[in-house]
């Protein structure tokens, strides 16, 4: 199922292009996809959600599509899954589609803002012990990246993303001697590297 509703968003802005990008946006819309690595707070294990204050930071891979209408409008979905060093085998995961919009670009450098949307799905550590969980829960990321071209078809791409899950409910949960308490949204936040190939436009 996962699996099903991350290729959905990925292919997604794909379809959007095959029908006729040229004739639709003026010979400007482009279709790029690529993966990256990511190092988040995934929000749950520590008391705070500042990205370098928690030593149980989780690192994963991510896929990208990018379907840009224009040069400065277009809409990206993102499948990202943090499977690595989670406290207790703790894991997260996202499916998420939204608009972005390039806010600078000049040469080969773009600055892009984004807000995605999609599901967030998550496994605390421990799980199945008492007081853990197993779910998934709608969420939203704004973000903004930046991207360099190595050559008309390559680019390099670094991100900084905010989630927010608003119905996030799960028990309080300690590291050390702080409590981290989960009455509230839980709001992973993250950055990302990555490489990006052209496959259709400009």
């Amino acid at each position: 199922m996962l699996k099903s509703i991350g290729l959905l968003i990925l292919l997604l802005p794909a379809a959007l292009i095959a029908q006729n990008p040229r004739s639709a946006s003026g010979g400007e819309a482009s279709l790029w996809a690529g993966g990256e690595v990511s190092y988040f707070n995934t929000g749950y294990p520590c008391a705070g959600n500042w990205l370098w204050n928690c030593k149980y930071n989780q690192v994963g891979v991510g896929a990208f599509t990018d379907f840009n209408l224009t040069r400065k409008f277009g809409a990206e979905g993102e499948a990202r899954w943090l499977h690595w060093n989670g406290l207790g085998g703790m894991v997260e995961s996202n499916y998420v589609l939204g608009p972005r919009y390039r806010v600078y670009g000049k040469g080969p450098v773009s600055f892009w803002v984004k807000t995605l949307f999609g599901g967030g799905w998550i496994t605390t550590p421990n799980y199945p012990e008492v007081g853990s969980l197993k779910g998934s829960f709608f969420m939203y990321a704004p973000g903004g990246s930046v991207e360099y071209r190595l050559t008309h078809q390559i680019a390099l791409r670094a991100e900084y993303e905010y989630q927010i899950w608003p119905s996030f409910q799960a028990p309080t949960t300690y590291s050390g001697s702080r409590a981290a308490e989960h009455n509230g949204p839980l709001t992973p936040n993250g950055v990302s590297v990555g490489v990006a190939w052209r496959f259709l436009g400009q």
